[in-house]
Order: C-alpha cells, then structure tokens, then sequence
C-alpha cells in the first residue's frame, strides 16, 4: 500500500504532465477500441451469416446492380431437394424528402417473411405485411435515422420523380447485420412500376434459398449451379456468410488499413508515453542514485519508476476504454465502411483488449529510460546538474 502511495505522490510533483499524458493515453485507446471494432463487428457479422441455412444465388458474371437473375428462377429452385423456400430480392435507391436523403429499397417476395431469420415479427405484424401492399418493414438504423415510428406513413420517390410511392411502416428490424434495410412487396413495385409505363421486376439483384439443414447447403448449390450451367444467366450459389465476406472484400483491403492505423496510434503513444517516462526519469536520476546509495535493489527502484507508467496506463487506458464502450456499445454507422451490412460496435471484449494494450505501451514506452537511469553509477549521477 505504501508503495502505491508513494508513487502517486511521485506522479503528481508533474501534475500537468501527469494529466496530459494520461488523456494522451485515453484518447488513444478510445480511437484504438474503435479501430478494432471496425474488424471485430466485420466478423461477427460474418460469423452469424454462418449460423444459418440461406444460400445467395447471384448472377455469375458479376454483381448487382449490374447483373442480375432472372427472377423466374425461383419456381425450378423450390423443386430442388433439401430446398424448403426461397424469394427473389430486387433493389434501386429512392429519395425520401430531400435529394440527399437517400433510402436503399429491397423488395423481395412475401416468402421472405418464411426464410429470413432476421424478422422475429409477431403473428399480427407478418399478416398486416401479407395483407397490406403498401406495408414496409425498416431497419433499426434507418427508423432512428429518419425518426420513423411503427404505423407511419410516408412517401418516397425515385430520382426524376417519375415513380412516387406509398408505404406504411408496420414493423422494425433488429437485426444488426441489416440495420439499413428498407424492406417491401415485390409486387407493389412491380405494379408502380408498371403503372408509369415501365416494364415491370424481371432480373432480381439475388435469390434468396433456404435449405432444410447445414450439412446440405452444398449439396444445393452445386445443384442449382449445375442447373443453370447453360441457361439465360449461369448463377453462382453461396452461402450467407460467403457473400458478405465477398461484399466487404470489394470495398478493399479494410483490414491492411485498419492494421495499417492501428500501428500509427500504438506508435505514437509510445512515444508520448516514452517522452514523458525520459522527462520524469531524467528529473528523478539524482534520487535513483541517493536510493542506490542507501541500498535498495535496481529491481525495487525499477518497480517504482515502472509504476508510475502502469498507473498511467490503466488510468488513461481506463478513461479512454470506458468512454469508447459509452459511446459505441449500441453501434454506430459505418455503412460506407461495411457496404451498409451492419452496425460497428465496440464489445466489452475489446474494451478490455484496448485496456491492456494501453497498460502494456505504457509499461513498455518507459522501459528504455528506467533501465538506462539505472545503469547510470551512483557517484556520477549525483554529480548530474538538473
């Protein structure tokens, strides 16, 4: 107990150093928790994906909304084997009251309502969609970002005005993988469409199929693939985790440049951290060689001058972590970052990940000056003039 007290008072003889030093530290590990989080939040949306039975049929020659598949498709897929349902998605991007606000539309059959393990709707909510053309189901992100609430009715309207459509929001999505949905009747937009002289949904961005069980999901996709080898549009099938991965990994190398700042931050906090321990440990080499002089191990005064950086670094580190959890434990949107897939949060995990790391660079940065002033002879370093 004492030896902690001693070392706190040692740390506020620079109160203003101390104090900088320990927000430096702070800020760092709230930008290193959110930095991790970025990754982190990727793969548990990817290793959720992996927990269900859908497997995305896409058109083979590339992605949407470039290329698409026919929608036909799905009537020959649902006579496939082990396949117990599946529906085709279209998508195109709406106004809603101003130019920039933008809201990413996915219309899909009423059978997505049957394989979609993201809508845990109650009995009352899947029959008003069933029963209601103009019923929409929303992401959470996107109700917040609008301040929507259930029963609301609003107007969205297609860039040239040309298409001006209805909805009635009957119920909210959870799910963090989809935060920003905007779900709606594939036969309501086919009818608007058609009703301003268009042709109608043909090509769906994908089908969605759901399979009777894990062991048989590539049993199904080599069949569908296999089916449609030679047809209108060869199809690639593959599972939900697959094509998120796939997403991500068009926007580029996010985790390179996630690394790549994540080096740039734990960098630059060593060398604060360090250049502040040289500062601290260079005002305290007289008294290391007066605690030399008066028997106390190197061990015993390396402790002392070490404390002092762990308890910056669990001080900092603490503040920095905390406040990274209070501000992002609920997500926050990143949709340029993850191709509007899910929300990044910062989990107690990493929380407690950037708490050691902070303690371990902060430990770490005042190694070098400690052992140096310890290495210094006593004799000479009470002739040190500070």
């Amino acid at each position: 107990m004492k030896f902690i007290e001693l070392i706190l008072r040692s740390m506020m003889r620079r109160t203003r150093r101390t104090l900088l030093t320990g927000l430096t530290i702070a800020v760092a590990t709230m930008v290193f928790a959110m930095l991790v989080a970025v990754p982190s939040s990727m793969d548990q949306i990817i290793e959720t994906a992996a927990r269900g039975q859908r497997l995305f049929i896409t058109n083979r020659a590339g992605p949407p909304p470039d290329y698409g598949v026919p929608g036909k498709y799905r009537n020959d897929i649902l006579k496939i084997a082990h396949v117990t349902g599946a529906a085709a998605t279209y998508e195109m991007w709406m106004h809603y009251r101003t130019d920039s606000d933008w809201v990413a539309i996915t219309a899909a059959d009423i059978e997505i309502l049957d394989i979609d393990s993201d809508f845990p709707f109650g009995p009352d909510q899947l029959a008003h969609f069933r029963n209601e053309k103009r019923a929409a189901m929303v992401g959470s992100l996107t109700m917040k970002r609008n301040n929507w609430h259930m029963g609301q009715q609003i107007m969205l309207r297609s860039a040239d005005n040309s298409l001006k459509m209805t909805f009635i929001i009957v119920g909210e999505i959870p799910s963090q993988r989809y935060p920003n949905v905007f779900l709606i009747r594939r036969d309501y937009l086919d009818d608007s469409l058609k009703s301003i002289g268009g042709s109608g949904l043909t090509f769906a961005a994908r089908l969605l199929v759901r399979v009777d069980s894990l062991d048989n999901m590539g049993i199904v996709a080599r069949s569908i693939d296999e089916k449609y080898r030679n047809g209108e549009v060869e199809t690639r099938s593959q599972t939900e985790s697959d094509a998120l991965a796939n997403g991500l990994a068009n926007i580029g190398n996010i985790r390179a440049i996630i690394l790549s700042l994540i080096a740039v931050v734990l960098l630059t906090v060593m060398l604060i951290s360090g250049n502040s321990m040289a500062m601290t440990v260079r005002d305290r080499i007289p008294e290391v060689a007066l605690l030399r002089t008066l028997g106390f191990s190197r061990a015993r005064i390396g402790y002392l001058l070490l404390g002092e950086a762990a308890v910056l670094g669990v001080a900092g580190g603490l503040i920095g972590a905390v406040a990274a959890l209070a501000l992002f434990a609920g997500g926050v949107d990143m949709s340029t970052v993850t191709v509007g897939l899910g929300l990044i949060s910062v989990s107690p995990a990493v929380a407690a990940l950037s708490l050691l790391v902070a303690i371990s660079v902060s430990i770490l940065s005042g190694t070098l000056p400690v052992s140096g002033a310890l290495r210094i002879p006593p004799a000479i370093a009470l002739r040190k003039v500070i």
